[in-house]
């Protein structure tokens, strides 16, 4: 619900139990308040007038002074606001210092779109939208600043769109998505890493100054994550403050905390100026991407609860999102390039003897490619592979009652190619300067319309002629010598931007064309793990690392924002091919069971008691895939010993709880799992013993001493119904 007081010159928008006060104080609007519901006196306590900033009206010449400490709802440049600034715009003359001021709002019943970007939408669900507009009249710069409100959630999404209403061009050289503002003591939480160590938490103390994450490189990135929280210190998974940006985007972005000298703390969000700007037309407008933005005021369990619900019902669009998704076997860890059809159809007949449902053949079936110093972007069949065709492979896989996936890496170009040879200038490179290979490999530009009318073209032959259900998409190297001929010297900035887009048009083109398809976007594991890719995907690769106990902890670290059941999670084989560690069969299984499901790992090599081990994981997981798919997600324990975590179902009537003993460690006592999400008048039944939901949750769950390291534990409870 938004509430409008224009002769107050307030602005609250609530959900069912958060709030958020905008104020109009002498024509610009600043943020007075985001937090848990309260109800509003008749008074203007919230507008602050009585104390500083004095407004110029009030303190006539000092306009630098205001603006220095005025918490702006979208902060701009040159005007006397010395802190880090949303919005800078570069005009005719060169300068780039800008006003705006509020001329007036509006409220829609819809949601505005945003062209060209993924983004949350809405489906029986209600919404409100309130657009602020701000304008300079002298740049002729109009920036509508939209809120919108979503009747089943707290998450609030914001975007801006900048329009140019002037008579002559703008070049836009920083536009951000959101800002806001947080008083008292606070820390942030990031999600940090690199290859094969993605997402893993960081909580530091937010001190004076500014702290920023961010990516250049094309993507997301796996070194940082497009969210961040700031919490209280004394928050914890179930009590305190926290607050969360999550950015629905996958190209370079930024994301920064500054706290300034009254003790305020300003957090930012939105594409990183470093590598943007962009050429704006008279009449013209530009969207930037959406930030979605949620609290708590019950830890950060209901913060991530919150997203996880947001994400699922309003941003991922697939079909697939609520099905139980196919229990999949993929090629590369079994055989990486060498295999042959003759092999393929072996390791099928075993995947269907192991229980599976789909076989993805990964990485090798194209072009003449023996190894990843070829045939990138020459996507049709390998003849000294499969001679027969993928039409044949589809078919052949397809009677033995399995579905068939493929692997593509469609941004990609090898110098050793055919699509090189008759088309070296589709590659990203600069004039004049050599470039710089990566996996043996160039990056396609995708800001070029016949590029990608190639990649859909050659994509949408394979997946039809095979009939191919699964699609995994993905990215394994950076960009560099960012470049485009299509653009002209002072527009080259535009390229990031631009790139990405043109993988939003491929991606939306295909699920068009295939409905159907389950598509699975990855980049190199998890560099491109963000709110834009599960916009077309509802699953991402979480990491190339699938080592049991690293694996628990970079789901974990994920979950702060995104679902489980979008990771992708599969059981490959030991010793691990990253980490050389050995660990449980049975442990791997219970930690893909956390999210998609699959294996990594050559049937063939097989004995027969772990054939029947996989045949018991996958009857596991068709039993419980109704909860890791749609029940609410817990995180119970994490430390050097322990990660536990918890399922509950939505009527809570039973619990799915994995304990992960990482570290054995002698002379402990018994080991109390305190649960959480359950009725606490209740009685809950495991191994014939009950226990009320209040016991479990504030005693907890007594769970037997494990033996060894990187073991594990998978305790069902069910309601006991009185009879």
């Amino acid at each position: 619900m938004i509430k409008i007081d224009e002769k107050k010159g307030i602005f609250i928008l609530y959900t069912k139990h958060t709030a958020m006060i905008l104020q109009n104080l002498a024509g610009f609007i600043g943020m007075a308040y985001y937090g848990e519901k309260i109800k509003i006196a008749e008074s203007e306590y919230f507008c602050r007038t009585d104390v500083r900033p004095y407004t110029p009206e009030e303190l006539p010449g000092e306009e630098v002074s205001f603006h220095s400490i005025y918490p702006h709802v979208y902060p701009f440049y040159g005007c006397g606001n010395y802190r880090e600034t949303a919005f800078r715009a570069e005009q005719e003359n060169g300068s780039d210092t800008c006003c705006l001021k509020y001329i007036g709002c509006s409220i829609m019943k819809e949601k505005p779109k945003l062209p060209g970007l993924p983004q949350s939408f809405t489906k029986n669900c209600n919404t409100e939208t309130l657009i602020l507009y701000l304008h300079d009249e002298t740049a002729g710069v109009l920036a509508e600043i939209m809120y919108t409100l979503f009747q089943d959630s707290e998450v609030i999404a914001q975007s801006v769109r900048i329009q140019n209403q002037g008579e002559n061009p703008v070049m836009l050289k920083k536009v951000l998505s959101s800002c806001l503002y947080l008083e008292g003591d606070l820390e942030l939480i990031t999600l940090n890493g690199t290859w094969a160590r993605e997402r893993y938490v960081q909580r530091e103390r937010i001190n004076y100054g500014v702290k920023q994450i961010g990516s250049i490189n094309g993507a997301s990135s796996h070194t940082h994550n497009p969210f961040i929280a700031a919490v209280r210190p004394e928050t914890t998974e179930t009590q305190g403050e926290a607050w969360g940006m999550a950015f629905v985007y996958s190209g370079n972005f930024t994301a920064s905390a500054e706290k300034d000298f009254q003790d305020r703390t300003q957090l930012m969000m939105g594409l990183h100026p470093e590598t943007f700007s962009w050429e704006l037309e008279p009449g013209k407008s530009f969207y930037a991407p959406e930030v979605l933005l949620n609290y708590s005021a019950r830890g950060l369990g209901r913060l991530s609860r919150g997203y996880h619900d947001f994400i699922m019902n309003h941003i991922i669009r697939s079909k697939w999102k609520n099905r139980e998704r196919p229990v999949l076997v993929n090629s590369w860890e079994a055989f990486y390039f060498d295999f042959d059809a003759e092999k393929l159809l072996h390791f099928a007949d075993t995947a269907l003897a192991c229980g599976l449902d789909m076989l993805v053949l990964d990485d090798g079936w194209f072009g003449h490619r023996e190894d990843d110093t070829s045939s990138l972007g020459d996507w049709f069949a390998n003849e000294e592979k499969i001679p027969e065709g993928m039409e044949w492979l589809g078919e052949e896989i397809q009677k033995r009652n399995l579905k068939f996936g493929i692997w593509f890496e469609p941004e990609m170009i090898s110098p050793d190619s055919e699509l090189f040879r008759k088309h070296p200038e589709w590659a990203v490179q600069i004039p004049g300067r050599a470039g710089t290979l990566s996996r043996n490999q160039y990056v396609l530009d995708l800001t070029r319309q016949e590029v990608r009318t190639y990649l859909f073209r050659c994509m949408a032959d394979v997946i039809h002629e095979a009939d191919i259900s699964y699609v995994k998409w993905d990215m394994n190297r950076q960009i560099t010598e960012a470049y485009t001929p299509t653009l002209p010297a002072h527009r080259q900035k535009e390229f990031f931007h631009r790139y990405i887009l043109g993988v939003y048009e491929i991606q939306e083109q295909l699920l068009k064309t295939f409905p159907d398809l389950l598509l699975e976007n990855c980049a190199g594991g998890g560099g491109r793990f963000d709110c834009g890719m599960l916009y077309y995907s509802p699953q991402i690769w979480c990491s190339d690392n699938t080592d049991a106990c690293d694996r628990a902890e970079i789901q974990m670290g994920t979950s702060l924002c995104y679902p489980p059941s979008c990771m992708g999670a599969h059981i490959s084989a030991c010793p691990n091919h990253i980490t050389g560690r050995n660990t449980d069969f049975m442990t791997r299984a219970h930690v893909a069971l956390a999210g998609t499901f699959g294996y990594e790992l050559n049937l063939m090599r097989l004995t027969d008691t772990q054939v029947r081990q996989i045949q018991e994981q996958t009857a596991i997981y068709h039993a419980y895939s109704h909860l890791t798919r749609g029940g609410r997600f817990y995180r119970l324990m994490q430390n050097e010993n322990y990660i536990a975590w918890q399922f509950v179902s939505p009527e809570q009537t039973e619990t799915l709880v994995t304990v992960i003993q990482i570290r054995n460690s002698p002379n402990q006592a018994r080991l109390h799992l305190k649960l959480q999400g359950l009725i606490p008048e209740s009685c809950y039944a495991l191994d014939g013993k009950l226990y009320t939901g209040g016991q479990l949750m504030r005693i907890g769950l007594p769970v037997e001493p494990l033996w060894g390291d990187g073991v594990s534990r998978l305790l069902h409870l069910t309601i006991e119904i009185a009879e």
